[in-house]
Order: C-alpha cells, then sequence, then structure tokens
C-alpha cells in the first residue's frame, strides 16, 4: 500500500510540473486556433431533442437510460449518462449536458472521472488521464486571457488547464483530491477529474433573482 501512495504522490508533482506548453494566439502562430462548440456530436445551442439525438449518435444510449433532473437554484436542466470508456484506461466517466434556464439549449457539458462516475477510483489512472487531456488541450491556441495551466487553486485543488477560444467560450479541466486523514489507504479514495465545456462562462444562462423582486 506504501508503495501505491509513493506512487500516486509522484503522478501528482508530475501533473503539477507539467509538461506541455499551451500557447497565446499570439504566441503560437503555427498552432491550429482552439474552436470550443461543444461536445462531439453534441453543439452548443441545441434543443433537448437534438441532444439526445447527439448521445445516440455518439454513444448509442437510449433515451431511458438518459437521466433527466432540473437543478433546484439555477432551474437548468442536465441530462446524464453513463459511459464506461471515453479514454484508454480512463475508467468509467459521467457526462452531464446542461440546457439553459431561459433558452432550453445546450449551455454547458461536464465531463467526470473518478468520484462519482465510480464509487472507488483509481487515482493514478485519473491523473494519468488529467495529464493526457492537459497535453491534448495544449495543443491549440487560446486567448491570453483566462489560460492556465497546472494552477493550484487551493489544498487538493488544481486548475489543470483553462482555455478561451476567439469566441470567449470555455474549456476547463478541474482535478480535485480532498484531503483525507494519514491513513494511506485513502488517499485519493475521493478524487475527480472534471473536464467543462462552457458557451458562456461570465454570462450563464442560470435562474437569478433581480434586483426590485426584494
Amino acid at each position: 500500500m506504501m508503495k501505491r501512495q509513493t506512487l500516486f504522490l509522484f503522478l501528482f508533482v508530475v501533473l503539477l510540473s507539467g509538461v506541455a506548453q499551451a500557447k497565446t494566439g499570439d504566441q503560437g502562430a503555427s498552432q491550429k486556433q482552439a474552436s470550443i462548440e461543444g461536445f462531439r456530436s453534441a453543439q452548443f445551442g441545441m434543443n433537448e431533442r437534438d441532444v439526445m439525438k447527439a448521445i445516440s449518435k455518439d454513444f448509442r444510449i437510449s433515451r431511458d437510460k438518459v437521466s433527466r433532473f432540473e437543478h433546484p437554484n439555477e432551474k437548468t436542466v442536465s441530462l446524464g449518462i453513463d459511459v464506461e470508456k471515453l479514454l484508454p484506461n480512463g475508467g468509467p466517466a459521467k457526462v452531464f449536458y446542461i440546457l439553459g434556464h431561459k433558452s432550453r439549449r445546450l449551455i454547458h457539458v461536464n465531463v467526470i472521472w473518478g468520484k462519482p462516475a465510480t464509487p472507488k477510483p483509481d487515482a493514478e489512472n485519473v491523473i494519468a488521464t488529467a495529464n493526457q487531456l492537459r497535453n491534448h488541450l495544449a495543443q491549440k491556441s487560446y486567448q491570453k486571457e483566462g489560460l492556465a495551466l497546472n494552477a493550484q487553486l487551493s489544498e487538493g485543488v488544481i486548475l489543470v488547464f483553462q482555455g478561451l477560444d476567439k469566441k470567449g467560450r470555455a474549456v476547463k479541466l478541474l482535478l480535485v483530491n480532498p484531503k483525507t486523514d494519514a491513513d494511506p489507504k485513502k488517499a485519493g479514495e475521493n478524487i475527480s477529474l472534471t473536464l467543462s465545456y462552457i458557451e458562456k462562462p461570465g454570462k450563464p444562462d442560470v435562474f437569478r433573482i433581480k434586483d426590485g423582486d426584494f
């Protein structure tokens, strides 16, 4: 078990060190400009019916296997699916397609590995997936503003990658490894990795109480 703990810490350091160098629009002239339009066949602006069709096309998942729920505060609608393998050795993932409060069209997609996609996540595989995705995302060119690579936000929380395309749409990769007690057996037991595609990160279509309502 100590060997597992040591390897986990090593992989965590590798993640922090960063082997990829994300390029800004000015520096990465030879790179292809990032264009963040959604996730696979599901494109921002699609209505619920079209998102369902995209899910069926991408994953061969029937409508009855798609969970649907409304956020109690934001009043958005989420369509959730379970996918056994999105990346080699990445393990099971959950994908959530979020439809805006007013528009009822796709505004946000979250892809999650680790908790809660699997009850007992393999921390080493989750971190390896974070590294693979960071390196992949960093191959394209993004705006200077908002660009981040392996930024430690707080204890156990790393913004592995964040970038904005020319239209201000965002891709964000967040690794969360909550602190546990000193028992090495529990190291990484609640780790999670979330890949997000966001249409309007600064102005999300969510319910808000207006000035003057109260």
